[in-house]
This record gives structure tokens, sequence and C-alpha cells, in this order.
């Protein structure tokens, strides 16, 4: 259901956080379990279900947010499901595949008008942009050619890809609208 992307590993990172979420069969029978994220993505659930609560906001409340958190987050930084090779997140495509195929295929919940996936598509969006801004900034070396840069992309990452990513990062325009998203914050 997942791959594994180096994206998400970041220095300081903690390693494992246990959640203790309620699991629903498709039975309609609720068991308590202690899960990582990591677990949860590395095995499947039998047919079982995360349970996740919403408040009035429809903000997810209790351990199995912390939960959904976590995997929005691997999620939107697994490059192999959503390429980095696109301008902006609404211009990538398969999010909704990827909606239906891991976050409603893993956690049960009551959707309020596509109001929720809208908010965990936009959640899964920040952190495809955040890990690409990791990734530039972790394995782009101005002082290198392009083919060495080329050569030293991220693993999982196709060449072509790479290519566009930083012909993109080094575009004039682009690099004049990310200083200015960084002054404007």
């Amino acid at each position: 259901m997942f791959a594994a992307s180096d994206a998400g590993k970041r220095k300081g990172q903690k390693t494992t956080e246990f959640w203790d979420v309620d699991l629903i069969d498709s039975e309609g029978i609720v068991k308590q379990a202690k899960m990582s994220v990591r677990e949860a993505m590395e095995r499947s659930l039998n047919g079982s279900k995360i349970i996740l609560r919403f408040n009035e906001e429809l903000q997810a409340v209790g351990d199995g947010a912390g939960m959904l958190s976590g995997i929005l987050g691997a999620l939107g930084s697994d490059y192999s499901k959503f390429p980095i090779c696109e301008k902006s997140w609404a211009k990538v495509r398969g999010k909704d595949r990827v909606y239906d195929d891991c976050i409603k295929e893993m956690f049960h919940f009551q959707d309020s008008s596509g109001r929720i996936k809208k908010t965990l598509l936009k959640q899964m969006g920040r952190s495809w942009k955040d890990t690409r801004g990791r990734l530039y900034d972790s394995h782009y070396k101005p002082t290198l050619t392009l083919e060495q840069n080329l050569e030293k992309r991220p693993e999982g990452i196709l060449r072509e890809h790479w290519r566009w990513f930083i012909d993109y990062r080094n575009d004039p325009a682009t690099k004049a609208k990310c200083k200015q998203n960084a002054l404007n914050r």
C-alpha cells in the first residue's frame, strides 16, 4: 500500500510514537490497539479500519488524529505516489486514488459533504510541498554541475523527474516567487 521514502527521514525526528486507537472490523466489532504510524502503514489491518472521530469543526481528535497526521505526512512525502515534477499540488494527479486506496482503506469515518476529504488532501499537499523543499535543500548543490546533481538525486526519484525539478527550482521566476513567499512569512 505504501512505498518507502527517505524524504520523511529528518534529523531529530522521533522514531516511534505509539497511538491507542480503536479498530472496527467488517462485522462492526470494535477493538483497541496500540500501534505506530509505521506499523499501520506496513501491515494490513486485516479488514479492520482505524476509527476517526471529529469535533464540531470537523477536526480529527484523539489518538486517531495523531495516527492520521502521521499517515498523511508519510503519504504526502511519498514521491512514488506524488511525483515532484509538478509546479503545484493543484496540478498533481492521482490524489483521489491515493485517498480512496489508502486513507479510506485504513480509516473509518463519515465525511461531511466532502469537507473532510478536502482537508485531508490539503494536509497531504502541505507535506508534498515541504518534502520538495527538503529534497532540494538536502540534495541539490549549486557548486556541482547539472550532471553531478543528477547523479546525486534522491533514491527512488526518476532522473527525468529530478532534472525537471532542478530546472524548475533554478528558474529565475521560481526563485523570485520563493523569495517573495519567504518575505511574506
